[in-house]
């Protein structure tokens, strides 16, 4: 009867404990399915049901996105010149300015020789001091290169928006022009009622012969010129003796002198 007791524990386990290790192990199994392990210990990417990664290397899939985004920038390498080329002529700068000096030298005397060689010395010293702060600036190249395609990207844009302001602006000056003008429902009403338009400039009338005018109307202009020449004889200034006949008809004025 002991001996049956103690292996009850062992092969008796409760409702929720049997449902617990069946959730674990189905979640050790798809942990295992997804993951991998690297030569180095470390776990690679593994995707959820919906295929989304999870963690990769201590990063989550949203640098994936950080790094589209980043691709969508336009690179600007205007001005820019790698480090390896830098490198490779100061290297050459250093070896030419050694070679020099080298075969300078034996001409000169010992105090001459010390003071060029110091020289020589502080100064690639000085060179290569800020070689080595470049190098080191170089690891951060990547950060800076990305602000600088994101200042473009962004000076890109603003130059698009100014040019649609003025284009805008260019649409909006030029409407006056091309818009259809008002009815002009006051002269139409003028020669619907009057029969002719009486405001027209007068340098068409000038540009335009007259009509011929008729024998009455000849014969009042001739009559009012006399009437006119009438009046300026006898309320203008004196006419001479000599000149006293004269017969004005037909809007002219003749003259009779004796002799």
């Amino acid at each position: 009867m002991g001996h049956d007791m103690q292996r009850v524990p062992s092969t008796t386990l409760s409702g929720s404990d049997s449902a617990s290790q069946t959730v674990t192990s189905h979640m050790d199994t798809r942990h295992a399915a997804n993951s991998q392990s690297l030569p180095n210990g470390t776990s690679q990417a593994y995707h959820d049901e919906r295929g989304q990664p999870w963690m990769q290397n201590g990063a989550s899939g949203g640098d994936t996105a950080s790094s589209d985004s980043d691709a969508e920038l336009p690179q600007v390498d205007a001005k820019m010149i790698p480090l390896s080329i830098t490198v490779s002529r100061l290297i050459t700068y250093a070896y030419t300015e050694l070679v020099t000096l080298v075969d300078t030298l034996p001409a000169r005397t010992e105090a001459d020789r010390r003071s060029e060689i110091l020289k020589y010395t502080d100064h690639m010293t000085d060179m290569l001091t800020k070689l080595l702060v470049l190098v080191r600036w170089a690891k951060h190249a990547p950060q800076i290169q990305k602000c600088q395609n994101a200042i473009a990207y962004l000076d890109s844009q603003n130059r698009y928006f100014d040019c649609a302001v003025d284009s805008i602006y260019a649409a909006f000056m030029s409407m006056p022009g091309v818009r259809m003008r008002n009815y002009d429902v006051g002269n139409a009403a003028e020669i619907l009622s009057t029969g002719s338009y009486q405001r027209l400039p007068v340098a068409i009338k000038r540009a335009v012969l007259p009509p011929k005018l008729s024998k009455h109307q000849v014969r009042e202009t001739l009559e009012a010129i006399s009437g006119i020449i009438r009046k300026r004889i006898l309320c203008g200034e004196p006419v001479p003796l000599a000149m006293r006949r004269y017969v004005i008809k037909n809007g002219r004025i003749v003259f009779t002198v004796p002799g």
